[in-house]
Protein backbone atom coordinates (compact mmCIF):
# COMPACT_ATOMS: atom_id res chain seq x y z
CA UNK A 1 0.00 0.00 0.00
CA UNK A 2 1.69 3.34 -1.04
CA UNK A 3 1.22 6.68 1.90
CA UNK A 4 -0.46 9.44 0.97
CA UNK A 5 1.58 12.63 0.85
CA UNK A 6 0.07 15.44 3.12
CA UNK A 7 1.22 19.01 3.19
CA UNK A 8 0.28 20.40 6.62
CA UNK A 9 -1.42 24.60 6.73
CA UNK A 10 -1.08 25.40 10.63
CA UNK A 11 0.47 28.68 11.85
CA UNK A 12 0.44 26.96 15.27
CA UNK A 13 4.00 25.47 15.60
CA UNK A 14 3.13 23.00 18.22
CA UNK A 15 0.23 21.84 16.57
CA UNK A 16 1.76 21.68 13.30
CA UNK A 17 4.77 19.69 14.62
CA UNK A 18 2.14 17.04 16.45
CA UNK A 19 0.23 16.24 13.28
CA UNK A 20 3.20 15.90 11.43
CA UNK A 21 4.71 13.56 13.75
CA UNK A 22 1.26 11.61 13.86
CA UNK A 23 1.06 11.28 10.38
CA UNK A 24 4.92 9.84 10.82
CA UNK A 25 3.62 7.08 12.80
CA UNK A 26 0.66 5.94 10.35
CA UNK A 27 2.07 3.97 7.50
CA UNK A 28 -0.66 5.48 5.78
CA UNK A 29 0.63 8.71 5.57
CA UNK A 30 4.02 10.73 4.23
CA UNK A 31 4.09 14.14 5.52
CA UNK A 32 5.84 16.21 2.76
CA UNK A 33 6.10 19.71 3.83
CA UNK A 34 4.00 22.53 5.76
CA UNK A 35 3.31 25.94 5.51
CA UNK A 36 2.22 28.63 7.90
CA UNK A 37 0.54 31.31 5.35
CA UNK A 38 -1.91 31.30 2.31
CA UNK A 39 0.69 31.54 -0.22
CA UNK A 40 2.89 29.37 1.56
CA UNK A 41 0.78 26.56 1.21
CA UNK A 42 0.06 27.62 -2.37
CA UNK A 43 3.50 27.33 -3.05
CA UNK A 44 4.04 24.19 -0.88
CA UNK A 45 1.29 22.09 -3.63
CA UNK A 46 3.42 23.85 -6.24
CA UNK A 47 6.23 21.88 -5.45
CA UNK A 48 4.97 18.80 -3.62
CA UNK A 49 1.68 18.20 -5.78
CA UNK A 50 0.26 16.38 -2.12
CA UNK A 51 -2.61 13.60 -2.71
CA UNK A 52 -4.11 15.19 0.89
CA UNK A 53 -3.68 18.63 2.60
CA UNK A 54 -4.40 19.46 5.91
CA UNK A 55 -6.10 23.12 6.31
CA UNK A 56 -6.43 25.01 8.95
CA UNK A 57 -8.55 28.08 8.39
CA UNK A 58 -6.99 31.01 10.93
CA UNK A 59 -3.83 30.88 9.29
CA UNK A 60 -0.54 33.45 9.76
CA UNK A 61 -2.95 35.45 11.67
CA UNK A 62 -4.49 37.30 8.44
CA UNK A 63 -5.06 34.49 6.02
CA UNK A 64 -8.12 32.77 5.98
CA UNK A 65 -7.74 29.67 4.48
CA UNK A 66 -11.39 28.84 2.82
CA UNK A 67 -10.13 31.75 0.77
CA UNK A 68 -7.22 29.82 -0.96
CA UNK A 69 -9.17 26.60 -1.45
CA UNK A 70 -10.16 27.67 -4.94
CA UNK A 71 -6.22 28.11 -5.61
CA UNK A 72 -5.08 24.90 -3.98
CA UNK A 73 -7.80 23.38 -6.55
CA UNK A 74 -6.18 24.63 -9.24
CA UNK A 75 -3.14 23.19 -8.15
CA UNK A 76 -3.73 20.14 -7.05
CA UNK A 77 -7.00 19.10 -8.20
CA UNK A 78 -7.23 15.38 -6.94
CA UNK A 79 -6.62 16.17 -3.64
CA UNK A 80 -8.44 15.75 -1.00
CA UNK A 81 -8.61 18.99 0.96
CA UNK A 82 -9.53 18.85 4.84
CA UNK A 83 -10.37 22.20 6.63
CA UNK A 84 -9.17 21.25 10.83
CA UNK A 85 -10.09 24.37 12.41
CA UNK A 86 -11.25 25.13 16.32
CA UNK A 87 -13.63 27.38 15.68
CA UNK A 88 -16.21 25.20 13.69
CA UNK A 89 -19.66 27.00 12.60
CA UNK A 90 -22.34 25.87 10.20
CA UNK A 91 -21.80 28.79 7.95
CA UNK A 92 -17.89 28.34 8.19
CA UNK A 93 -18.52 24.43 7.10
CA UNK A 94 -20.61 25.10 4.02
CA UNK A 95 -18.90 28.06 3.20
CA UNK A 96 -15.71 25.62 2.88
CA UNK A 97 -17.74 22.98 0.99
CA UNK A 98 -18.93 25.37 -1.68
CA UNK A 99 -15.09 26.09 -1.58
CA UNK A 100 -13.74 23.04 -2.54
CA UNK A 101 -12.88 21.12 1.07
CA UNK A 102 -12.99 17.55 0.98
CA UNK A 103 -14.23 17.58 4.57
CA UNK A 104 -14.21 19.76 7.63
CA UNK A 105 -12.96 18.50 11.00
CA UNK A 106 -13.30 20.85 14.59
CA UNK A 107 -10.09 20.34 16.47
CA UNK A 108 -10.37 18.74 19.69
CA UNK A 109 -9.83 15.50 21.10
CA UNK A 110 -7.94 12.73 19.80
CA UNK A 111 -6.79 13.12 15.68
CA UNK A 112 -8.59 10.10 14.60
CA UNK A 113 -11.43 12.01 12.72
CA UNK A 114 -8.94 13.95 10.79
CA UNK A 115 -6.93 10.27 9.78
CA UNK A 116 -10.13 9.17 8.82
CA UNK A 117 -11.01 12.11 6.52
CA UNK A 118 -7.66 11.89 5.12
CA UNK A 119 -7.89 8.13 4.33
CA UNK A 120 -11.31 8.41 2.77
CA UNK A 121 -11.22 8.30 -1.11
CA UNK A 122 -9.32 10.79 -3.21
Amino acid sequence: MTSRSVLIVEDVPELSHLLGMTLELDDRFTPVASAVSGREAVEMAELHRPDSIVLDVSIDGVDDGIDILPRLRQVVPEARIIIFTAHGNLTQQERAIAAGASDYIVKGGNLDPLLDALAGPV
